[in-house]
């Protein structure tokens, strides 16, 4: 075998300092990690290369076909394992996006025609908007109020149990408050009814412990270009039970262990794959993964000083709250008392070149978003609330 047909590996002992991780210019300041957190340089490093090799060596060669099936065998594994499951690589689908892994749940769910699904007001548009759509074709959407108060929320879960409810899905972390909702509980109250069970948890990983098992559900879904800081289109499900889920879309990836001519799926969870997908962000993901793990408990401590000195300095500002102040989370949603909030973060990019994120969602007043991470510095935090300050004290005056 020649060298040249040996695909690039990932570094297993990255540079995991801020200074290697950071890939953002240094003329503005980047507060929209929950949107999307820039992709950490040795991630791309790492697809790249891996892409330039596949396409030299021609992607569906024998070279390159083997390469390709066992770099997204490797990332199977190494997600298994981020989520608490080590061993349970034929356990994980992989998706291009959170979005496409719960549209793949929710369409799939093997429950009848009419069935009461239960949800949360926190949830993104990627969950809703599925679930909406099974509701305009005969099944029943109930859609769960958060308002900062577990047992009040539980309840509400308990009831929709009672009243025969077949699904329930929910974030781990909404997208909406920065909050971790009580996911393990649910889970609970839903499968002693036996009721099928989908946690999102793109908003999680990556800033919050994620174990499967600890959570209790028969699904949960991530994303790599979030909190993990990983490549674009990469994502994943983890299926407990393949029978609680019928695949709704088949391609060649979803038969590609059967006989030519198969009529069953895979007797895995990649029956829930399709076609061709990008190898090298995958591999990038792998890579991600990897910095995360040297980088262990030292995410969550720096987001707790981080989210501290936030508030802290956000206090004496007229914002509501909207966020549980204890939260772990490097998400802060606020609702500006005094000025119109569209215009607000429009001019903090105009005037202060900040990136903060608008929420505006039916039912809820706008608010704006402050999501951060690790690599932030104190003074930052220290340069958006001032830049806040004087953004309100010139509206004001």
């Amino acid at each position: 075998m020649s060298s040249g047909d040996v695909a690039p590996q990932i570094d297993e002992q990255p540079d995991v300092s801020s200074r290697a991780l950071q890939a953002l210019r240094d003329d503005f300041l980047y507060f929209n990690v929950a949107g999307s957190g820039p992709t950490f340089p040795v991630a791309q490093r790492a697809a790249e290369a891996f892409r330039r090799w596949l396409n030299e060596v021609g992607m569906f060669g024998h070279v390159g076909y083997a390469a390709y099936n066992a770099a997204l065998d490797r990332t199977r594994a190494d997600v298994a394992a981020a989520f608490g499951d080590a061993g349970g690589a034929e356990r994980i689908a992989l998706a291009q996006s959170a979005t496409d892994g719960l549209n793949t749940l929710v369409t799939g769910l093997a429950i009848p025609r009419g069935s009461l699904i239960l949800t949360t007001l926190e949830e993104h548009g990627s969950a809703l908007y599925p679930l909406r759509l099974r509701a305009d074709h005969g099944d029943q959407l109930r859609e769960i109020p958060w308002q900062r108060d577990p047992d009040r929320f539980l309840d509400e879960i308990q009831r929709g149990v009672r009243d025969g409810a077949r699904a329930l899905l929910m974030s781990l972390v909404s997208c909406k408050s920065g909050d971790v909702l009580p996911v393990a509980e649910a889970c609970r109250i839903a499968r002693e009814a036996d009721a099928i069970t989908i946690v999102d948890a793109a908003q999680a990983l990556g800033q919050v412990p994620v174990d499967v098992h600890d959570l209790g559900a028969d699904a949960v879904v991530m994303l790599g270009h979030k909190w993990l800081h990983g490549p674009l289109a990469t994502g994943a499900i983890w299926v407990r039970d393949l029978d609680r889920f019928t695949p709704t879309r088949l391609g060649w990836r979803s038969r590609l262990e059967l006989p030519t001519g198969s009529r069953d799926y895979n007797p895995d969870a990649t029956r829930f794959e399709t076609g061709t997908v990008d190898a090298a962000a995958f591999v990038g993901l792998r890579q991600t993964l990897v910095v995360h793990r040297l980088l262990g408990t030292r995410v969550a401590e720096r987001l707790h000083a981080l989210r501290g000195r936030l508030l802290s300095r956000l206090a004496g500002l007229p914002f509501v709250l909207r966020s549980t102040p204890s939260a772990p989370t490097g998400i802060v949603v606020v609702e500006p008392r005094t000025v119109e909030v569209a215009e607000l973060v429009t001019r903090m990019w105009d005037e202060e070149r900040m990136v903060v994120k608008l929420i505006d969602e039916p039912g809820m007043p706008q608010a704006i978003r402050i999501s951060f991470w690790a690599l932030h510095a104190d003074e930052d935090i220290d340069r958006v609330a001032d830049a806040f300050a004087r953004q309100l004290a010139t509206r004001v005056a």
